[in-house]
């Protein structure tokens, strides 16, 4: 039976959130949205609401909190310290998640 460890390490985490678009995202690049870092500007206004700015685009969102939260796993390249076959880093814990229910607006 093989036995998988998973790693939490609390001074380690990153904070990330999901972002949830009744569309989708298309680019002019040829290979897309992968591989880029920064392809929008998010900003939280007071409350709940948010704002994303994508080129000249602009769409309002919210901030909703997850029933459960989602781990994000990273797999270890080096060998676990542990007697497992594999090891996991929990790389971050998401708890919200931004809904995008609207069509954006053109910015000029």
């Amino acid at each position: 039976m093989s036995q998988i460890a998973i790693v939490y390490d609390e001074s380690k985490q990153r904070k990330f959130c999901l972002l949830e678009a009744q569309g989708s995202l298309e680019t002019d690049s040829a290979s897309g949205l992968q591989g880029q870092r920064d392809f929008a500007t998010i900003e939280r206004l007071d409350g709940d609401k948010v704002h994303m700015k994508i080129g000249v685009h602009r769409v309002q969102g919210s901030v909703v909190k997850l029933k459960k939260p989602f781990a994000v796993l990273k797999k270890r390249s080096d060998e676990c310290t542990t007697t497992s076959d594999v090891c996991y880093d929990i790389e971050a814990i998401i708890k919200e998640k931004i809904i995008f229910k609207m069509r954006p607006d053109v910015v000029l």
